[in-house]
């Protein structure tokens, strides 16, 4: 629900000056452009480079070099903004288990270097790939044909079934990344601890804030 009033207008010129402080990294340290070394602000946007399959902060001068649709030897590709929650997403019970992936949460991108869709979990290690039967992912995009329109290499189909969620978002890659990071840095022992799963949560909320959702029946096509 949008915010209004007075209010909502101090909240809304809050956020927009803490997304103009120069970011800083965890000993406090300007973050700089990745090109460039400029100093960068908290709210930039990223490059990925797919052959090492990472994700480089940019100021906005180096992200506008690469708005264009990549071109054949590129070296980095700019990661869309658009996020977008998918209501009529369909993945039942039954699909999702004939995937076998053995966690609760993965993200789907398409790999151009390999010509096909790859399927990772987050876990406390990282980024694992899943080995899903190509025929039961082609049953996904079969009945999801939203898929067809994500961005090879820099945009994902995220999927959040932890405890009673059924939630299916189109992100950004480097937000399936930052997600990553939160059970890397977060988790302990077998379980993980409460302390993780309270910032996978969050990270939810905060994604929820962030994204539209998608009009039910425009799942065929993604409004740019």
């Amino acid at each position: 629900m949008a915010r209004g009033g007075l209010r909502g207008l101090i909240d809304r010129t809050a956020e927009r000056r803490a997304a103009d402080q120069p970011a800083a990294d965890h000993d406090g340290n300007p973050c700089r452009c990745e090109l460039c070394a400029a100093p960068i602000p908290a709210d930039h946007r990223h490059l990925l480079e797919p052959a090492v399959r990472e994700p480089r902060c940019a100021c906005r001068p180096c992200a506008l070099l690469f708005e264009h649709p990549p071109a054949e030897g590129d070296r980095y590709r700019l990661v869309p903004d658009r996020r977008w929650y998918l209501p009529d997403f369909a993945l039942d019970d039954a699909t999702w288990a004939a995937l076998d992936i053995p966690v609760q949460m993965a993200f789907a991108c398409h790999d151009s270097a390999e010509g096909r869709t790859v399927i990772r979990y987050p876990g406390p290690a990282g980024a694992v790939e899943a080995a899903v039967e190509p025929a039961a992912w082609a049953a996904v995009e079969e009945a999801n044909p939203v898929l067809r329109r994500l961005a090879p290499d820099v945009e994902a189909l995220l999927v959040n079934r932890t405890r009673d969620a059924r939630d299916h978002w189109l992100v950004p890659i480097d937000d399936c990344f930052a997600l990553v990071a939160v059970l890397r840095s977060r988790w302990k022992g077998l379980a993980g601890g409460q302390d993780v799963w309270n910032e996978v949560g969050a990270f939810f909320t905060e994604l929820g804030r962030r994204a539209k959702p998608m009009p039910v029946g425009l799942s065929k096509g993604v409004p740019r």
